[in-house]
């Protein structure tokens, strides 16, 4: 499990203290290998549905399960029920044993009566996908029959040896099932798409020995046992329930394309990005100990910089650097997005800027550099009534998203505590646009600003995974949940079709692989921290009944879903619950379970490059700055307040250090940017020629004052 603990000190120069340690959620690559305990009696399923959850066990003793290998998803083996409900049971071998069932017409229009009257109807053949894998389908291995399960239209599906899947059919009934395959796809390089294999003839599953394979022969068949997975784990969406609460049906829009000019994630600019910022930033970047210390070194000089400058962090060095280090920790772990690939990390960079405006006011950041995917499954064929895709077109007439792809965001995160505002109104949102009205332009009303809908039109904040996260509302100004359009993780795609969070779904199901999960309360005195708002104010899990002894819980969040313990810490966000009643006939009451509200408590208006969290900045001059580019100046600090000067700068050789109306003892260390101490003298003028071109920090300490200055050696 890979958390970080950094407990807060005391901070003498502010006098507080705070009474809980900072940590995020376990990251779900983590979760997979944790203990799995429920107690479970295998029902066969009531009837086969679209879109079903299953586990497929054997029909005589069901003792044994249809599960993925857990070294190769392309592998499928028959595996011990104690593997889902035992001993030995990990939430891994559990979603390795759990399929969905997909009828091979799902992603088309395929009611009569709905669109341009163009539809094709469900057929009865379904594709069976692992749920942890939903870009793979079982097939059957060409050399030996063997069921297998192969990548069934992924960005990668050109690089695949063994491609496309199997439409199976259930013949019997749940309870004593043959799964026989009527038809194969494969990838035709020739027509770079999959197309059908007119050679394959039916085949039916068949258990041999220890191993699953496909026959010809009806007579060798095995009946299997189709069970309902949502008997052990909690992954669809009920009618009535807080994520439906109006009923909504399915919606059997044509599902929109992915486009064609998406690229593979090595692609990504983000790994280019030690190309574009300054040298003094990269060594932050990765996931080391080097760059944890560079980090720290970062946040020094930035608390350094904003003191002098009559300022301050929002939080504690601590906390930054836990969240920090939570975020770099979350790696993907499911084929679930389109050009997402296992293994790479959700979020490649955090790292800490410390740019000064034209005017040498400091404006440091936080900027994470995520790729905006979630690392586990995100079920976004599961949603009810996904957005609209289609510009221009009514509901009916429009693809909606059910495919993700990987985003490229430079999220910054302000470090100066730019303070709250008193005033739902005090945020002047109109160089950004609101939601309320966005909502009004289009429809000629006047909507009354409030908490829900005074709010940014897109992303307002960003979870530890790296994926961002929007406004309890939609852009109809009704929370999503009405309108049935978020997955039981509490994430969809708009029409960008990249990830963000609308809800908060570990309080809709609690089923243990969600954001946050009630495991990560354990031994800890405060819930976990789960994401940042881009105002500035840290987020942290919701305050759960059954941990009631944390800090914090008895304390009431206001309306933009805060609170301030008074312990030092300051003004945060949690998650929270609260009773709602529907926007719209018949205006149902439900809880609605929120992640974020909406509006910013934390004051925006004098925060530089608000909203502008995209790759694209790095190329905007008037910002850039605030992500790393260079910028004139670069290296100089802000000497606002500071009577440090120090000449010349860059240097081939000496440096001179004065300080204005000072005229007693100096000591300079100097450190490289991983923070090795390279030397300490107490002379004012001092030699870089034996060291390598590049910046180095000048730490000066005069009188009971201590600077840091960075100096460039040519």
């Amino acid at each position: 499990m890979k958390k970080i603990f950094l407990i807060l000190l005391i901070f003498i120069s502010y006098n507080i203290f705070s009474q809980f340690d900072f940590y995020g959620p376990e990251p779900f690559n983590d979760i997979l290998n944790n203990s799995f305990s429920t107690s479970w009696t295998p029902s066969s399923l009531n009837s086969l549905e679209n879109r079903k959850y299953i586990v497929i066990l054997d029909n005589i003793s069901q003792t044994n399960v249809v599960s993925l290998n857990a070294a190769n998803k392309e592998q499928v083996e028959l595996s011990s029920i104690s593997n889902i409900a035992g001993n030995s049971a990990t939430y891994g071998s559990l979603l390795r044993s759990v399929f969905q069932i997909i009828d091979e017409n799902t992603h088309f229009e395929n009611d009569p009566g709905a669109g341009s009257g163009t539809y094709t109807p469900l057929s009865g053949f379904y594709k069976l996908n692992p749920v942890l894998h939903s870009y793979y389908s079982i097939n059957s291995d060409p050399l030996t029959n063997n069921l297998i399960t192969t990548d069934n239209g992924s960005y990668y599906v050109s690089q695949q040896t063994n491609t496309g899947y199997l439409l199976v059919e259930f013949v019997g009934s749940t309870a004593s099932a043959q799964i026989k395959a009527v038809e194969q796809w494969e990838y035709s390089p020739t027509a770079d798409t999959l197309v059908e294999n007119t050679a394959w003839s039916s085949k039916y599953l068949m258990v041999n020995g220890s191993s699953l394979e496909w026959t010809s022969n009806i007579s060798n068949a095995t009946n299997f046992f189709i069970s309902d997975a949502s008997d052990i784990i909690d992954l669809e969406i009920l009618d009535g329930s807080d994520f439906n609460p109006n009923n909504v049906t399915y919606k059997t829009n044509a599902t929109a394309s992915i486009p064609t000019n998406i690229s593979a994630m090595s692609n990504s600019p983000l790994f280019n990005l030690a190309n574009n910022i300054d040298a003094y930033y990269v060594p932050q970047l990765g996931n080391s100990s080097s760059s944890s210390l560079a980090a720290s070194n970062a946040l020094d000089e930035i608390e350094t910089t904003l003191t002098n400058n009559g300022s301050s962090l929002r939080y504690p060095k601590a906390f930054y650097l836990a969240l920090r280090e939570n975020i770099l920790s979350h790696q993907i772990s499911s084929s679930d997005i389109y050009n997402a690939e296992l293994g790479y990390n959700t979020t490649e960079y955090v790292y800490f800027t410390n740019a000064s405006d034209d005017n040498g006011v400091p404006h440091p950041f936080m900027v994470i550099g995520s790729h905006c995917l979630a690392a586990r499954p995100n079920l976004l064929l599961d949603v009810n009534r996904p957005p609209g895709a289609t510009p221009g077109a009514g509901y009916a007439q429009s693809e909606v998203t059910r495919h993700g792809k990987l985003g490229q965001f430079l999220a910054k995160i302000p470090l100066k505590d730019y303070g709250l505002v008193s005033n739902l109104l005090d945020n002047d949102l109109s160089p950004f646009g609101d939601l309320a009205s966005a909502y009004d332009a289009i429809h000629g009303s006047s909507t009354v600003k409030d908490k829900f809908n005074y709010a940014g039109t897109a992303s307002i904040g960003m979870a530890v995974d790296g994926v961002t996260i929007y406004p309890s509302y939609n852009n109809n100004l009704r929370h999503t949940v009405e309108d049935a359009e978020i997955t039981s993780s509490g994430i969809h795609v708009g029409g960008g079709l990249e990830l963000h969070y609308h809800a908060d779904a570990h309080a809709f199901n609690g089923n243990g692989i969600n954001l946050y999960n009630i495991s990560d309360y354990s031994s800890n005195d405060h819930p976990p921290v789960i994401g940042i708002s881009y105002d500035g104010i840290a987020l942290f899990g919701k305050h759960e009944s059954s941990f009631s002894s944390m800090v914090g819980s008895q304390v009431s969040l206001d309306e933009y879903g805060g609170h301030d313990h008074g312990d030092g810490f300051g003004y945060h966000y949690h998650a929270h619950t609260q009773s709602t009643i529907g926007t719209i006939p018949p205006n149902n009451s439900f809880n609605q379970h929120i992640l974020l509200v909406g509006a910013w408590k934390g004051n925006i208006n004098n925060i530089p490059g608000f909203l502008e969290v995209k790759t694209s900045q790095l190329n905007d001059n008037t910002i850039n700055r605030y992500v790393g580019v260079s910028y004139p100046g670069m290296g100089l600090k802000s000497e606002t307040n500071s009577k440090i000067s120090v000449h010349p700068n860059p240097t081939k050789e000496n440096i001179n250090i004065s300080i204005n109306n000072y005229n007693g003892n100096i000591q300079t260390e100097v450190f490289d940017l991983i923070g090795n101490k390279l030397q300490t003298t107490n002379k004012t003028i001092f030699s870089l020629r034996d060291y390598s071109k590049g910046i180095y920090i000048l730490k000066v300490t005069y009188g009971d004052k201590v600077e840091e200055i960075k100096v460039i050696k040519d």
